[in-house]
């Protein structure tokens, strides 16, 4: 078991061979190991011997994912309908996934058509088939030519005719004189052997004596009983509801639809939109505009169903792009951006991190400022060529790194001062060690700490010594002298 940073140092031979020998291993046992390797990278592989799992890391760098058991067992995650665990490349909605324990389902364009489980099999939508063996329980079932069976029964009740090949001119029915949903029997306007049919769309109530339509066709002059309708509390752009009591609507005084704009305001308690999608459905909240190039731009505000996130994404190319989410508090509740950057738009302001627990002497939480860029070393005597001078700025804490060499001056019996920092020194910060640095063909071995000096506004090169601090000087350079460094130091308050 081996893993690796697959960094190979700089070494002896039998050091560096040893090194390598490490990553090789790492590589032909997958970095097998029961913890995570410690330096990660995109698409490396990790045989997790805790887990008993091979696994490979995401794109982004930062979660893996599964791919199967270490015993060669080949293991999927759940999926869903709309995301099959199993799927194709060119139809990404249509496969098998696991809905709940012990079941397999298989979706097409993202609607679970069958569903195989201890109790069998279910299927929703159409099945054809040249023949059945056994019982088949069929809800709104449709068979196309010649139908054989021991017995059919009808709501309940046995039809005592065996079906095959020859209609049935007598049918037993029940009474069914209390019965509140009654479908009456027609047939069409055709000749000849013709079956009854029956329609969702009539029904007749037996018990009461209530026939119940969709439409009625006329102008409704021969019928009696008929009340009309009346509108509580209303006026002029009010919502009407339903009151609850029959032939009753109610206009609402708090929800006003005028001119393209929707009000709901409240005159007490909370105002409150709720959106709420189907079981395994999102609920979405969608806000287009159009700035005239014929365009529409469109945003949506969603819960997704898929993980419980809230996300908004953006239309655009004709696909959803995620733009922000926020995962549940179980699944850690991070905030992502996932296009585009987190842009501060106000000096002075940034990340306020005051929900942590402070130091006793802590002064401020805000997190207002980070910038990285380049910088011009120079020597506050002569002149001097510098290289890879780089910064970074976190808040108040500013990084610095650089190479100097061909230093001019070689001989004033002067403090060597680097001049040109990129931030300025308050005084709150001066004269305190902040970095190290290395040097070769300089007579002066041991000053090898940097410190910021706030009157010079730069750095010396100074080292401890039984009087006062001792400091690298300019007359004991010569051509050849090189200084490697990395400093950090704090601008003021």
């Amino acid at each position: 078991m081996a893993t690796h940073d697959y960094v190979l140092d700089n070494a002896t031979g039998a050091n560096f061979r040893s090194d390598l020998n490490n990553a090789l291993a790492a590589i032909v046992s997958n970095n097998s190991s029961s913890t995570e390797p410690s330096t990660k990278y995109a698409y490396q592989w990790w045989a997790d011997t805790n887990e008993g799992v091979l696994k490979i890391r995401n794109s982004s760098n930062d979660g893996w994912v599964t791919l199967l058991q270490l015993d060669g067992t080949l293991t999927l995650e759940d999926g869903s309908a709309s995301a099959p665990a199993l799927g194709f490349r060119d139809d990404l909605n249509t496969g098998i996934f696991s809905s709940a324990a012990d079941t397999l389902d298989v979706t097409c364009g993202g609607t679970t058509r069958g569903s195989f489980s201890s109790s069998g099999l279910t299927v929703t939508g159409n099945v054809t088939a040249t023949t059945f063996v056994g019982d088949v329980d069929a809800n709104n079932g449709d068979f196309d030519g010649t139908l054989e069976a021991d017995a059919i029964t009808v709501a309940g009740v046995a039809l005592n005719t065996v079906i095959a090949g020859v209609a049935s001119t007598n049918v037993t029915v029940a009474d069914e004189s209390s019965d509140t949903t009654c479908f009456p029997l027609f047939v069409t306007a055709a000749t000849g052997d013709l079956p009854p049919k029956s329609g969702s769309n009539l029904s007749f109530n037996s018990s009461n004596g209530t026939l119940t339509a969709t439409a009625f066709s006329g102008d409704g002059s021969a019928l009696t009983g008929v009340g009309g309708t009346t509108i509580n509390n209303n006026a002029n752009n009010r919502v009407i509801t339903g009151s609850g009591s029959a032939n009753t609507l109610e206009g609402e005084s708090e929800l006003t639809y005028d001119s393209g704009t929707l009000n709901l305001v409240p005159s007490s308690g909370e105002g409150r939109i709720l959106v709420i999608g189907g079981e395994g459905e999102d609920a979405r909240l969608t806000l287009a505009a159009d700035d005239g190039d014929d365009h529409i731009d469109q945003y949506n505000i969603e819960a997704r169903a898929s993980d419980n996130s809230f996300r908004i994404d953006q239309f655009s190319g004709g696909s959803r792009v995620d733009r922000l989410s926020i995962d549940t508090e179980a699944s850690g509740g991070n905030v992502t951006i996932h296009t585009g950057n987190l842009v501060i738009g106000t000096s002075g302001k940034g990340i306020d991190f005051s929900a942590t627990t402070d130091a006793s002497g802590g002064t401020s939480e805000l997190l207002d400022d980070y910038e990285e860029g380049t910088w011009t070393p120079d020597a506050r005597d002569g002149s001097l060529t510098a290289s890879k001078a780089f910064y970074t700025k976190i808040g108040r804490q500013v990084t610095l790194h650089c190479r100097l060499e061909s230093f001019t001056d070689t001989s004033t019996n002067d403090q060597l001062t680097i001049t040109g920092i990129p931030f300025g020194v308050n005084s709150d910060g001066a004269d305190i060690a902040h970095g190290s640095a290395r040097y070769q063909n300089i007579s002066e071995t041991d000053n090898t700490v940097c410190f910021i000096t706030h009157a010079r506004q730069g750095f010396n090169f100074s080292g401890g010594d039984s009087g006062t601090f001792s400091q690298v000087r300019h007359n004991e350079l010569n051509s050849s002298s090189r200084i490697d460094l990395i400093a950090t130091y704090f601008v003021g308050l």
